[in-house]
């Protein structure tokens, strides 16, 4: 049995005490009041130079990313998130790797955020909020319900870093992306969306509700979207046969052989043409909610419809969105990793 030194316990918790009470005590800083995206108006300093993300952390450092400002972010990725899946968020934002962590499996390390020491605290759970109000550090919340709400979230970190070009610059190339693959898609009949099937092979799910919106806009038909309000789908092999997919995105690359090499999948349609691809994996996998997103459906468009996208270099699009956006000149062979999801892929 394992025994704790209630002496130990005391100077921790004794400890902890302290850096509370230094965090309260420090002086209230000159400020302005910025709403968030839960109504609150929340008091934040004039400038901001050091900003905390808890929560999905990939997600919200790719926001940060996109508005300039890699530099700000004041912690490291959870443990969990470690390994070189992640390469580009450290690609993008090196300093990273020397920052405290400041969230748990069970939410923020009052003690970690306290040594980050940030203006403000990036987050998308209203618990985290709550737990924060003690250490006097001021939160906003972030919502992405809706796949247009990352524009939403652009304009408010526009204002809170005072980089409303920036912000207006992604959500102009955002809207001109949907537009430039609209221009090509709208025109096609129903017959001609392919039927695409995004899954976690192993698993047997859908991952990702977002996913049905980026098939669609990118000129494809979803099998499993049902309209569903829940973001996981579940399914069975049984299922993919009736749906006999003409294309299947896997989660991760290691997953493609293994949907070739699954017997019970031969006759399927996606297996039959050999075209079963694996999600792209930037700052974030590109299936998922992430400031990638226009690059996703791009990407898919060309896949879906390569005679109407012949002409899109899309490793080009990566490599100027990372200049652009991210302020990272990518290599090619960077470009190429991104798009195979070799990154994403568990060694």
């Amino acid at each position: 049995m394992r025994v704790r030194c209630p002496g130990v316990l005391h100077l921790r918790a004794l400890w902890l005490a302290i850096l509370l009470a230094v965090a309260t005590a420090v002086p209230s800083f000159a400020g302005r009041l910025v709403t968030d995206m839960a109504g609150r108006s929340v008091e934040v300093p004039d400038k901001i130079t050091r900003v905390g993300t808890i929560g999905p952390v990939p997600v919200l450092n790719s926001f940060v990313f996109a508005i300039g400002e890699a530099g700000s972010i004041a912690n490291n990725l959870p443990p969990n998130l470690g390994g070189p899946r992640w390469r580009f968020q450290y690609v993008v934002a090196p300093g990273l790797a020397s920052r405290p962590v400041i969230q748990t499996g069970q939410g923020p390390n009052i003690e970690g955020v306290i040594e980050a020491s940030p203006d403000v605290v990036l987050t998308m759970d209203r618990a985290t909020i709550d737990q924060l109000a003690r250490t006097h550090v001021p939160a906003l919340y972030l919502s992405w319900q809706k796949p247009d709400d990352v524009k939403s979230v652009m304009h408010l970190l526009g204002e809170l870093f005072g980089r409303h070009d920036a912000a207006d610059a992604y959500n102009k190339y955002f809207d001109q992306t949907m537009k430039r693959v609209a221009d090509r898609t709208d025109a096609l009949r129903d017959d001609q969306h392919p039927r695409v099937l995004y899954a976690n092979y192993r698993s047997l799910t859908q991952p990702h509700k977002i996913a049905e919106w980026w098939i669609a806009k990118a000129g494809g038909r979803s099998v499993t979207d049902d309209g569903r309000i829940g973001e996981a789908f579940n399914f069975s092999i049984e299922q993919i046969l009736a749906w006999d997919p003409e294309v299947i995105i896997v989660t991760t690359e290691n997953d493609i052989p293994n949907v070739y090499g699954d017997a019970r999948l031969a006759n399927v349609s996606a297996v039959k043409t050999k075209r079963v691809f694996a999600i792209p994996m930037g700052v974030h996998a590109w299936g998922n909610r992430t400031v990638e997103q226009p690059l996703t459906v791009l990407w898919a468009a060309k896949l879906f419809h390569p005679d109407l996208f012949a002409d899109v270099a899309i490793e080009d699009e990566v490599r100027n969105f990372y200049s652009n956006f991210f302020k990272v000149e990518l290599s090619r062979d960077d470009a190429e990793t991104i798009l195979t999801g070799r990154a994403g892929a568990p060694k």
